[in-house]
């Protein structure tokens, strides 16, 4: 790279201008073996450093119900062989009878399959009987939220941004949105996120190799999301247009300099209409002869194919169960005598809840999200199948949403189920245009504000936040507008700055469930018999709700006997991990002159 171009890059203050259009690289990266090597060994410490990261400020615990349930499946399929649910606290409406008089969870198999080896490793070098498993059973959540971090930064150079801001933006998507905070949880959305980035990541490189084989892996991919939740078919082939070339749309798209004037939806619908035509004339050019549109069909196909096989095993799964194919027990657990609340809500609060509410916007929990909206339509006119697929994806998924009556998620932080769609909409943080005065202050505030939201999401027990409001279990479906009269993000700021206050004298022991002793299990609601207006009291029992968040934390106020590990030797070879990671990355960054 000459120097004129890197004083063009570096700007005149010889600081890198992490706004700027991001610069094509000299070559593909394929073709460039220092850039390869170079490449490999940033991934991979990005990787570590985003997992020591993630798995130092992690609960350390089971911190929701379905976490535990997903824990007990994969605790009994290991000792058992029999993906069964026997947990006597909440076995009863986290499960429903099926074979054998047996018990299985409402949920997919893949939240207990994956985290086996870790439940595995903790049983076999614990001395705390289950404890050391569940501990290692949350992390799963850090592990696959991490993992996201290094495909992302590939994924920014195939699409020609350059090493540095490649490391920067994949920085600001692991730290700065609502990733990092699911990924501390043993909710499994981020999971969701990781095999969806894939699935997308592999067709869009499938589009760009001409290649069936990763067409191929990226429905592999998809097909596991359905194995988590079934609605995520929902979304299939809108990944799926990430793996068809669009030439008719390129070649159709204005530069950007020449684009006429239009409204915001006139564009939208001018846009949309353009990718129906080429779609349209893709599939006739694939009828009448074998060319790039037939092969982008094939590989259209194949995705969806090797995506099937997840379907196919989810309904082996139900059929091993509960004798149906079909019969997955989730219905069945939202009839009477297990639950009477409704399934389907109202589709504008559900809309505006996710988009615009103080309490569960996707935008408050995740500010960085603005930037990619921003660089979207920059984006769109470079990689227009990516992009349509992007959009196609989040438009189906935000409207399926709108109408369930759990819209939230609840009891979490956040909008969860919206976390899958990050990742995507990540990949256009760089093309993000606006003058330079704007980027220069706006930019970083969005990044910083972004990074403060997790910050607070990581201090403080989630689940206090619903008992201070004295809320019932169901809450969501008494009123659907309730997160326009409550935040659970602005009530955090109080919350964290009350753990300045130390434990209440009442609070003398660390959580509700029924064996004292243990720190992993997940937290239990309060007895039947208390009213709901008390719950606030009866909260002030317990140190979970009033110490910080992170397990290093919590688990140095244990006595030395209590903790389910060693936390010294846990910290220091975490943070070790985080050292070898920033260490990898600056050695791929410095050992490449592409950068």
């Amino acid at each position: 790279m000459k120097a004129e171009d890197t004083k063009t890059e570096l700007g005149e203050s010889g600081a890198a201008d992490l706004n700027a259009p991001p610069e094509p690289l000299p070559d593909s990266p394929v073709s460039l073996p220092g850039l390869a090597t170079g490449r490999f060994w940033i991934a991979c410490g990005i990787f570590l450093l985003v997992l020591g990261v993630y798995a130092l400020t992690s609960p350390g615990r089971i911190d929701i119900i379905d976490g535990e349930a997903r824990f007990d499946v994969a605790f009994n399929w290991l000792m058992t062989g029999h993906p069964i649910m026997r947990d006597p606290w909440i076995g009863s409406f986290l499960s429903v009878p099926g074979r054998y008089g047996l018990r299985y969870s409402i949920y997919g198999p893949a939240g207990s399959f994956f985290p086996i080896p870790l439940v595995w490793i903790g049983l076999n070098t614990g001395s705390r009987g289950i404890e050391p498993s569940q501990f290692l059973f949350s992390l799963t959540s850090s592990i696959f939220g991490a993992a996201i971090a290094p495909i992302l930064f590939l994924f920014y150079l195939e699409l020609g941004v350059t090493m540095r801001k490649a490391i920067a933006w994949t920085l600001v998507s692991s730290f700065a949105t609502y990733v990092w905070a699911i990924s501390n949880s043993t909710f499994d959305n981020a999971q969701h996120a990781f095999f969806v980035f894939g699935a997308i990541f592999f067709a869009y490189l499938s589009a760009q190799r001409k290649s069936y084989t990763l067409a191929a892996v990226g429905g592999l991919f998809a097909g596991t999301v359905f194995l988590y939740q079934e609605y995520f078919i929902l979304i299939m082939p809108a990944l799926a247009l990430a793996t068809l070339n669009f030439p008719h749309a390129e070649k159709m798209a204005l530069p950007e300099s020449t684009a006429p004037e239009a409204s915001v939806l006139g564009r939208m619908a001018s846009e949309i209409k353009r990718i129906f035509r080429s779609l349209w004339s893709m599939a006739c050019s694939a009828w009448n002869s074998p060319g790039d549109a037939r092969s982008s069909l094939i590989r259209y196909g194949l995705f969806l194919t090797t995506m099937s096989l997840g379907v196919v095993l989810f309904l082996m799964y139900n059929e091993a169960r509960f004798g149906s194919w079909f019969d997955d027990g989730r219905l069945r657990s939202y009839a009477p005598p297990f639950r009477h609340q409704p399934v389907l809500g109202n589709p504008l609060a559900g809309f505006l809840t996710l988009l615009v509410s103080p309490g569960k916007s996707v935008f408050l929990y995740s500010p960085p999200l603005l930037l990619g909206i921003f660089g979207m339509s920059r984006l769109w006119r470079r990689k227009t199948g990516l992009s349509a697929s992007i959009a196609a994806a989040s438009l189906i998924l935000v409207l399926f949403l709108s109408c369930i009556a759990f819209v939230g998620g609840d009891w979490c932080w956040g909008p969860r189920y919206l976390t899958s769609l990050l990742p995507l909409w990540a990949l256009a943080f760089p093309f993000m245009n606006g003058s330079s005065g704007v980027r220069k202050y706006a930019v970083p505030a969005i990044i910083v504000a972004g990074f403060l939201v997790q910050v607070l999401a990581l201090s403080v027990e989630n689940q206090r936040f619903f008992f201070e409001k004295s809320f019932n279990d169901f809450f969501w479906a008494e009123d659907p507008w309730v997160y326009f009269k409550h935040s659970a993000l602005f009530t955090r700021f109080g919350e964290a700055f009350s753990l300045r206050n130390g434990l209440p004298p009442t609070a003398r022991l660390f959580n509700s469930i029924p064996i004292p002793e243990w720190t992993t299990y997940s937290l239990l609601g309060p007895p039947p018999n208390i009213p709901r207006n008390l719950v606030p009291l009866w909260i002030r029992n317990f140190k979970i709700f009033f110490l910080p968040r992170p397990w290093p934390l919590w688990m140095s106020s244990l006595s030395p006997a209590s903790p389910p590990i060693n936390v010294g030797a846990w910290v220091k070879g975490l943070l070790g991990m985080t050292v070898l990671g920033c260490g990898l990355v600056y050695r791929g960054f410095r050992s490449n002159k592409y950068r």
